[in-house]
């Protein structure tokens, strides 16, 4: 395994003579495997070795043991060690994220803190070629292009260090000058990590959270994978590889997305990347859907949460009339004009047409919150599994639906004439222009009220009525959330 690590250390030149290497190491096996394996070959790529662990505040004493376990292994061979305490949970909830993603980011935080403190440039984590596998699958099953099918790279920028809102001045292996992230385990299975921590006799933490099935990732390790080994032993290392052809496919195919967006493509300051929709619409789809990624990329700084399923959205527009607007993950917009599809975040009025008035704007519900506004009111938005003993919140700025229901797709938009909803539980229904006539509003403010709809079907009258159809029942799996979480009011 050790000659492995170094074969790739030295083939993918993840680290010089010289450099600091700072390690992220939880005391698990696979981390501790990692700090070992540099430790025992520091002299022989005539590197400095330092190290840091992030006690996410999620699993109590356990945590804490798994702290001071890091400390005692760094002690005994004189390798510096930062410890730091964090409340993942806390972050999460007040930035509307996962567990998994807020912890995620507050660790290369700390990795970036560290390594400023260090004056270091690179660091280490301890992903392996299972790990890979799972990833694959995982960007498999939610929805994903060629970068997600190639999985984990064995290095890159670290996440959040490069400099400016364009991360395509970073490139895919990092800048000159920023902070880099290295996976020297990447091709070594996990029986080869466990195998090396038995020779030496290298006792390791075990996370209880890992055993858990809660999370996606631990269902395919635990579940789908031994399944697939059962069909051919060489499974994971065949997803890998599998992974490797499709990484080297895919550099091939964003060379050329980026070589068309620089020769097609205007953008004028911080507004939005502006594409001509006549040639895009000539590019074979693959090329054409690429073009798209790599320019949401470039607005965000990360593809997280923009999946296959998000970059056919954003091409069916060209099949529409223009006017047609669609909202994506982290605030960005694409709007369909006659001549260009614009790509960016901007307000509808910026987009410079008559329709801007009355587009429809297309929800695509995450796990993770999303938001969209609409007539000076801003929403959240998102989907998730339904839990035993949850109940629909009794309010009129908070609405549940089910969201197996929807067939046609989630919008967010002004009524439209046909709009109706079902009024009640036998299925009976009533226009949306009946409701409001009824409900007494006034006729210059029915155009304003925003409604949630499935096709002509209206989930949600804001402040108004939702349908009985989508109801949330005993027989609901996914459960849509919709919130109001801020009104314009009026002087």
């Amino acid at each position: 395994m050790l000659h492995k690590v170094l074969e790739t250390i030295r083939n993918e030149n993840l680290m010089e003579a010289g450099e600091l290497v700072v390690a992220g190491v939880s005391g698990g096996a696979d981390s501790i495997c990692l700090l070992s394996a540099l430790f025992e070959l520091r002299e022989v790529l005539g590197i400095r070795l330092a190290a840091v662990h992030v006690n996410h505040g999620i699993r109590g004493a356990e945590a804490a043991e798994d702290a001071e376990y890091v400390r005692s292994f760094c002690r005994e061979r004189g390798i510096p060690c930062r410890v730091y305490e964090r409340d993942v949970p806390a972050a999460a909830r007040k930035e509307g994220l996962s567990e998994e993603e807020a912890g995620r980011q507050i660790r290369y935080a700390c990795f970036a803190g560290a390594m400023e403190e260090w004056g270091s440039r690179v660091a280490a984590v301890a992903h392996n070629q299972n790990d890979q596998a799972e990833t694959v699958l995982f960007h498999l099953f939610r929805g994903s292009g060629g970068r997600g099918i190639a999985g984990i790279p064995v290095k890159g920028p670290l996440p959040g260090s490069w400099q400016g809102s364009d991360r395509e001045s970073a490139g895919r292996e990092g800048t000159e000058d920023g902070m880099r992230l290295v996976r020297p385990l990447l091709y070594v299975s996990r029986q080869e990590i466990e195998a090396y921590l038995r020779e030496r006799q290298i006792p390791f933490r075990t996370d209880s959270t890992n055993e858990s099935e809660r999370y996606s990732r631990n269902r395919i390790r635990r579940r789908i994978l031994p399944q697939a080994v059962l069909i051919n032993q060489e499974a994971v290392s065949h997803i890998a590889q599998a992974a490797e052809w499709a990484a080297q496919m895919n550099s091939w195919l964003e060379a050329a997305a980026r070589q068309w967006i620089q020769e097609r493509c205007r953008r004028e300051g911080n507004g939005p990347y502006l594409i001509p929709r006549g040639s895009l619409e000539e590019l074979e789809p693959v090329l054409a859907g690429c073009v798209v990624r790599l320019l949401y990329e470039r607005l965000t700084g990360s593809l997280k949460d923009f999946t296959k399923r998000h970059t056919d959205s954003v091409l069916g527009l060209l099949k529409g009339q223009p006017g047609r607007r669609l909202t994506l993950p982290g605030g960005v917009t694409a709007f369909l004009d006659q001549k260009t599809l614009r790509l960016g975040r901007e307000e509808p009025e910026a987009a410079g047409t008559e329709a801007a008035g009355t587009e429809e704007q297309r929800l695509i519900p995450e796990t993770d919150w999303k938001y969209a506004e609409l007539s000076g009111i801003r929403f959240a938005y998102r989907r998730g599994d339904r839990r035993p003993g949850e109940k629909n919140p009794q309010n009129s700025c908070a609405k549940w639906f089910d969201y197996d229901k929807i067939k046609t797709g989630l919008s967010l938009r002004t009524r439209r004439t046909g709009d109706y909803f079902q009024a009640f539980s036998d299925g009976r229904r009533q226009t949306v222009k009946a409701c409001m006539i009824n409900r007494k509003i006034p006729s210059g403010e029915r155009g304003r009220i925003p409604v949630f709809a499935d096709g002509s079907h209206v989930l949600w009258i804001v402040g108004v009525r939702d349908s009985e159809g989508f109801r949330v029942t005993e027989e609901t799996r996914q459960v849509l959330e919709i919130r109001v979480v801020e009104h314009e009011k009026k002087d």
